[in-house]
């Protein structure tokens, strides 16, 4: 595991936590525009994890 330095350093510690990083509930914008979205199937590229994706 890097020692935090640089962009992956970054990203290795920031998620290595036991606890969600960004909460468990989507984020405002979805949960306020989803109400517009036709029901189907999505594609959530670049997720973290995965709160988004878990609503939708």
């Amino acid at each position: 595991m890097s020692t935090g330095f640089g962009p992956k350093g970054y990203w290795d510690q920031r998620f290595a936590s036991a606890g969600f990083v960004y909460g468990e509930q989507p984020n405002d914008f979805l949960n306020e525009h989803a109400s517009g979205l036709k029901a189907g199937q999505a594609l959530c590229l670049a997720e973290g994890e995965g709160r988004n994706a878990v609503f939708l």
